[in-house]
């Protein structure tokens, strides 16, 4: 067992080929987020957590746990991406308030927004998310199964203007199929870090918010295993959050065909493009595990406190 962690150690920086996963060095079996880890040797790989179950320590969420204390009240700066086979897809999909509110059902097709290839939408809270104990969110998508994911950048933001976006990993190395090709694609659960979502329909993939202090404090203090794009993000916005106040939070679809990569700079793919009519992430509902208070904004503050003053007067004249 030591023999094994040594290896892992010294190992994580030269993981498939190129790559440095040195943010992970600080627990061999635990991940920054506090899933479960796995490294094995004799292939030289890394591995996430797997789909949810017993003796599994994952970033699973079921959509009727207690921990959900809330449920997105909002939504803004919807953009919807599109299909590479159809660039306006159905408007059947094009629900977003669909993702307001609780999600009620793991049926795949109820209650989703389809944000296309690319899409984007952000969902606001009035309540807030707050940096509590364990995960303080989790983002839930219709996943057609435990190896058909379609996959997502989550960020976050205090103001509604500066975002910062959760570290992320993926391991796999080909391109995936969509339902309608043959083979059908597969993506592991055990392949996907921190993106949205490594779940079937009804399970939510848990985000915590401290593990962007743990990735800013691995940039300040030397770190090198994130591409300079990411690491420079990270200085830039990560001082603007107040983990205790976060608002909003970003979902943005992944072109997984090749094109874009995760935060070591490997490339991501996830089934898109083929699919017409519902392309990218089925967003169904971000629940809220850990509240916050919202800070009114300046209008609303400043009226508040007029109002106030103006009960003390009242009072005082009494």
């Amino acid at each position: 067992m030591v023999k094994d962690i040594l290896v892992l150690l010294a190992s994580m920086s030269t993981l498939c080929a190129a790559y440095d996963y040195s943010y992970f060095n600080g627990n061999p079996t635990l991940a920054p987020n506090g899933e479960q880890i796995t490294y094995i040797p004799e292939a030289g790989i890394l591995q996430f957590c797997p789909a949810p179950g017993a003796g599994v320590t994952s970033s699973a969420i079921s959509y009727n746990s207690s921990k959900i204390k809330s449920w997105a009240t909002g939504y803004q700066d919807l953009k919807y991406g599109s299909s590479a086979t159809n660039p306006t897809f159905s408007d059947e999909w094009k629900t977003p308030e669909n993702a307001v509110g609780p999600v009620t059902s793991i049926e795949m097709t109820e209650g989703v927004v389809c944000l296309g290839d690319g899409g984007t939408i952000t969902m606001t809270f009035s309540q807030g998310i707050s940096n509590g104990a364990g995960y303080d969110f989790a983002v839930f998508e219709n996943g057609f199964s435990s190896t058909y994911l379609e996959l997502a950048y989550v960020e976050v933001s205090s103001d509604g203007a500066n975002y910062v976006r959760f570290p992320n990993f993926y391991m796999g190395e080909t391109p995936i199929n969509d339902l309608d090709q043959t083979p059908t694609g597969q993506n592991y659960p055990t392949n996907v870090y921190n993106l949205a979502s490594k779940y079937e329909s009804g399970i939510g993939h848990g985000f915590d918010l401290e593990e962007l202090q743990y990735a800013y404090d691995y940039v300040k203090n030397g770190g090198t295993g994130f591409t300079d794009e990411y690491a420079q993000s990270l200085l830039n916005n990560f001082e603007k959050l107040d983990l205790n106040n976060i608002g909003y939070v970003r979902i943005t679809d992944i072109l997984g065909e090749g094109g874009e990569v995760d935060s070591v700079g490997h490339v991501i793919y996830d089934p898109s493009g083929a699919n017409p009519g519902a392309p990218g992430f089925d967003l169904k509902g971000i629940g809220v595990i850990n509240e916050g208070v919202v800070v009114p904004e300046p209008a609303t503050f400043a009226f508040l406190l007029a109002a106030i003053a103006s009960i003390v007067v009242i009072r005082r004249k009494r």
